[in-house]
């Protein structure tokens, strides 16, 4: 198993606009093996390829844990997956979403917990976000599926991954005088540099996923 490094803010290649997927290979396909195992080990509910320098528009997610919380209630019917026959299938994670297109979006919320792997050891401000979300995409064979949102986890979580694939970051959200940059990259250096996260980053092996020719790409 391969881990990916994931890339920190204000990294150059986050800000890169994912391209679509056109050739769904053996390639990619092992690309998400390793990208999936890179987003359990680093404790993320999702995981977009910017993120870890590959820009193509690709995020996956795993909501069973938000599903289970108490405080994010699942109610029955605010998640449903569908074919491309508009069919009702069953949800099952981790979720892959290749070339995602949000075609829907109402009932405006503000958010104040999200949280992103390019963005460690930083709280949330307040971001506007919509709570029902409706998402189309294809799977790692190239089959079309979409999801209907009403749950706030998942549907945040979405909005958050699909911006990442236009290479807008969480500061783009925050109004511009509730925070300082500059704190925003003291508190991410911080948490590199703590003594427990380097031997824990020594330990694991990341590999660079920008420096390895896919052929998807």
């Amino acid at each position: 198993m391969t881990f990916y490094k994931v890339l920190h803010y204000p990294h150059v290649l986050l800000r890169k606009k994912g391209t679509p997927v056109e050739k769904f290979t053996d390639s990619l396909r092992e690309f998400l093996k390793n990208f999936i195992a890179t987003m359990y080990e680093f404790d993320g509910g999702g995981l977009a390829a910017p993120q870890v320098g590959v820009a193509k528009r690709i995020f996956v997610v795993d909501f069973k844990t938000a599903f289970e919380s108490e405080s994010f209630e699942y109610k029955e019917g605010c998640f449903k997956v569908f074919n491309s026959e508009n069919k009702e299938i069953p949800a099952q994670f981790p979720m892959v979403f290749i070339n995602p297109v949000l075609v829907e979006m109402s009932e405006p919320v503000k958010v104040g917990w999200e949280g992103c792997l390019s963005f460690p050891n930083v709280e949330a401000h307040n971001i506007d976000r919509f709570l029902n979300v409706e998402i189309h995409a294809q799977n790692e064979f190239g089959e079309k599926f979409s999801v209907k949102s009403s749950h706030l986890y998942a549907s945040v979580c979405f909005q958050h991954e699909y911006d990442h694939l236009d290479g807008i970051m969480l500061v783009d959200r925050w109004n511009k005088n509730s925070f300082s940059e500059s704190d925003v990259i003291a508190d991410i250096k911080d948490f590199i540099n703590d003594p427990s996260e380097r031997k824990r980053m020594k330990k694991i092996k990341v590999t660079e996923a920008s420096r390895i020719k896919f052929d998807f790409l």
